[in-house]
């Protein structure tokens, strides 16, 4: 039963023991949490050791075995949490004092059915070249886009009414596990059941980079564009990629892989083939000059924001994963995969 003021905070884990650290920031929040629900899914690396000797130590930390996969996890988590809001944070996350007090302070509105805030990078955290320009990217993607469409906030960091849930059912867990694009689905469902979502910039937590790699996050985005795929598919709504913001980066490429074809499979065609594979050259260090430009333009608001001509690699994997979901989800969205979960349960 749901605690009239009762607030609990579920950390998803697996396999990542730096949780020790995210919960001591929970206990040491200026708004206590009412109850600590470590979901874990299934770890075996000591991650369990740490969060029962830690629960030991304070009874609001309770550890709930949930194997599965994160969207399967949450949902067990909302089965037994007790508070009327219930917040989520991810184990590689610390969270600032004024954290949750500041997620929860929206909801003095009673059409406010979650809120969401920024993720920067840890200090420390960001020695490698794919970790600075990921963190760059967020915090220019929280200002610019995360506050003009909620449903583009992570529910790793997010609070919501139990009366959410309540309404419109559990996390979607027919969605590819790779491409964590549950949130977003919710988030869109939540907002066409007519709650409203808030951007909260001063409920920041520092996400840990640690290991992040312009190989691993490409690698990550091309899976979250393979969900955001399936999502925009099932309900037609997106939040940053698009055909027309896609085309600037793919055009260039397209332009210079035909060239060189013309130039090598059909020797008449020769002058067009040069033609068009010096087009798309000049197109491409065009855009490179352009991103650059506009990237050390906003270094001073967004530090690693000079990096932005990486962002071509980025839409590339963007376009990729696209691509993938299409391959094998088709037009729809929904081939290959069962009917979605009962949203009322």
């Amino acid at each position: 039963m749901a605690r009239a003021d009762g607030v609990t905070v579920v950390v998803t884990v697996l396999n990542d023991r730096r949780v020790r650290r995210t919960l001591l920031s929970l206990l040491a929040q200026t708004r206590p949490p009412t109850e600590i629900l470590v979901a874990d899914g299934g770890s075996r690396d000591g991650t369990v050791e740490v969060v029962e000797e830690l629960s030991k130590a304070d009874g609001r930390i309770r550890l709930l075995r949930a194997p599965g996969t994160i969207a399967e996890s949450r949902n067990a988590a909302l089965d037994v949490a007790q508070g009327r809001y219930i917040a989520f944070l991810d184990a590689d996350e610390v969270a600032p004092p004024s954290w949750l007090e500041a997620l929860l302070r929206p909801f003095q509105e009673p059409k406010v059915g979650f809120t969401g805030g920024p993720t920067p990078a840890l200090p420390g955290t960001t020695p490698s070249l794919g970790a600075r320009y990921y963190d760059a990217y967020l915090r220019r993607f929280y200002d610019t886009v995360a506050r003009a469409h909620p449903h583009a906030l992570p529910m790793g960091n997010s609070a919501w009414r139990r009366e959410v849930f309540e309404q419109v059912g559990r996390l979607d867990t027919t969605l590819d596990p790779r491409a964590s694009s549950e949130d977003q689905d919710f988030a869109l469902r939540a907002l066409h059941a007519g709650w409203t979502g808030i951007y909260a910039p001063e409920a920041w937590v520092d996400h840990d980079y640690t290991g992040l790699t312009l190989r691993s996050l490409l690698r990550k985005q091309a899976a979250y564009a393979q969900g955001g795929y399936v999502v925009w598919r099932r309900s037609g709504s997106t939040y940053e990629a698009s055909g027309g913001r896609l085309l600037p980066y793919l055009l260039p490429h397209f332009l210079a892989l035909l060239g060189g074809v013309l130039w090598l499979a059909l020797p008449g065609a020769g002058y067009w083939g040069e033609g068009l594979a010096l087009l798309g050259g000049l197109l491409l260090l065009a855009l490179v000059l352009v991103l650059a430009y506009q990237g050390l333009r906003e270094e001073g608001r967004y530090p690693g924001w000079k990096l932005r001509p990486l962002e071509i690699l980025r839409r590339w994997a963007t376009a990729w994963g696209a691509l993938r979901g299409f391959a094998r989800y088709g037009w729809s969205g929904r081939r290959n995969l069962p009917a979605s979960p009962p949203r009322n349960t």
